[in-house]
C-alpha cells in the first residue's frame, strides 16, 4: 500500500511516545504541535482525523471547512474545546476518553491542595535562592480538616476517597442530588450538599466539574466570599469555571488563605496570578502520567480505527 492512501491522521497536541509510534504503522501521520489557527486550517484540509487535548480549540468554520475530516479524537474527557454542533453538521464523529486520567487529575489535586497548605512551592523557591525563612512557611494540617468537592464524576469521586484516606471529612456538591444519589455518598462516606454550602464549610474546595452553562464562572467574587478565610481552593476542572480576576482580588485582601490551579482562563499567557507566593499554578498536566497516557494511547488507537471504518467508537461524543 502505497503511502497517499493511507488515512491521513493529525496530531495537535503531546500524546504517548508508543501510542503515536502505533499509529505511525498505521496510519498517514502529521504531527505539528498546537499549531496557530491559520496553520491548523491548512492542514485540516488534508486530514482524515485529528487527535488533540485541550491545548487547541477547534472551532466551527475549521471544522466545516475540511472536506475530508472524519473523526476528530479527544486524547482525554472534556469537549469543550470542540464546537461539537459543527461537527454533527459537517458528519464528523466526534469521541472521547473519559474517566482513563482520573486517578491522575485526582491525585494531581490531592498534591496542589498540600503544595499550597504548606507553602511547598514558595519553600522550594526559597531554598534554591538560599532563602531560608521557615517562620514565614507556617502551613495548615489537612488531617481532621473538611474536604468540599464540587462535582461528583469519575475526578471528583477519587478525590473524595483520597481525602478521606488522609483523615479528611467530605462534603459535595453535584447536579444530582436525589435520595439515590445522597444515600450512594452516605455510603462513600460522603455528605452532599449545595455549593453555597461546600464553599461556606470546607477547608479546601476542589472543583472537579465539567465546564458548562451552569458552571462557567460559578467561582466568582460572591462565591468567594462565602468561603473561609483560612480556605484553599484547588482547581483541576476547567479555567473558565474560575473567575481568576475575582480569584487574584480575593487572595490580595485575605478572603481566602490559597490557591492551586492546574487549569487557566488562558492557557500559554501570563497569569495575573504569577506573583502571588498564596498561590500554586501548573500547566494543565493532570492527566500527564506515564500510567494516565498509556492507558488514553490505547483507547484512542481502538476509538481510530472504529471511528475510520464508519463504525461508532465506543465513547462516541457526536
Amino acid at each position: 500500500m502505497q503511502r497517499h492512501t493511507l488515512p491521513r491522521v493529525l496530531v495537535v497536541d503531546p500524546l504517548a511516545s508508543d501510542a503515536l509510534e502505533a499509529l505511525r504503522r498505521v496510519y498517514d501521520v502529521t504531527v505539528q504541535m498546537q499549531p496557530a489557527e491559520d496553520e491548523l486550517a491548512v492542514l485540516l484540509r488534508q486530514t482524515d482525523a485529528i487527535v488533540l487535548r485541550s491545548g487547541v480549540k477547534l472551532p466551527g468554520h475549521l471544522i466545516a471547512d475540511a472536506p475530508d475530516l472524519k473523526v476528530i479524537a479527544r486524547a482525554g474527557n472534556g469537549t469543550d474545546n470542540i464546537d461539537l454542533a459543527a461537527a454533527r453538521s459537517a458528519g464528523v464523529q466526534v469521541f472521547n476518553v473519559p474517566g482513563v486520567s482520573s486517578p491522575a487529575v485526582a491525585e494531581l489535586a490531592l498534591g496542589l491542595a498540600f503544595s499550597v497548605a504548606r507553602h511547598i512551592a514558595a519553600a522550594d523557591r526559597q531554598v534554591r535562592a538560599n532563602v531560608w525563612r521557615k517562620a514565614d512557611l507556617v502551613g495548615s494540617e489537612l488531617c481532621g480538616k473538611t474536604m468540599g468537592v464540587v462535582g461528583l464524576g469519575s475526578i471528583g469521586s477519587r478525590v473524595a476517597e483520597l481525602a478521606r484516606g488522609i483523615g479528611m471529612s467530605v462534603i459535595a456538591s453535584a447536579r444530582r442530588r436525589d435520595d439515590e444519589r445522597r444515600e450512594a455518598c452516605r455510603r462513600s462516606g460522603i455528605d452532599l450538599r449545595s455549593t453555597e454550602e461546600v464553599l461556606a464549610q470546607a477547608d479546601v474546595v476542589v472543583l472537579a466539574c465539567p465546564l458548562n452553562d451552569h458552571t462557567r464562572g460559578l467561582i466568582d467574587a460572591d462565591a468567594l466570599r462565602l468561603m473561609k478565610s483560612t480556605a484553599f481552593l484547588v482547581n483541576v476542572a476547567r479555567g473558565g469555571v474560575v473567575d481568576e480576576d475575582a480569584l487574584r482580588v480575593a487572595l490580595l485582601e485575605g478572603v481566602i488563605a490559597g490557591a492551586a490551579l492546574d487549569v487557566h482562563a488562558a492557557e500559554r499567557a501570563p497569569s495575573g496570578l504569577a506573583g502571588l507566593d498564596n498561590v500554586v499554578l501548573t500547566p494543565h498536566i493532570g492527566a500527564m502520567t506515564r500510567d494516565s497516557q498509556e492507558r488514553i494511547g490505547q483507547l484512542l488507537l481502538e476509538g481510530i480505527r472504529l471511528a475510520l471504518s464508519g463504525r461508532d467508537a465506543p465513547t462516541r461524543v457526536c
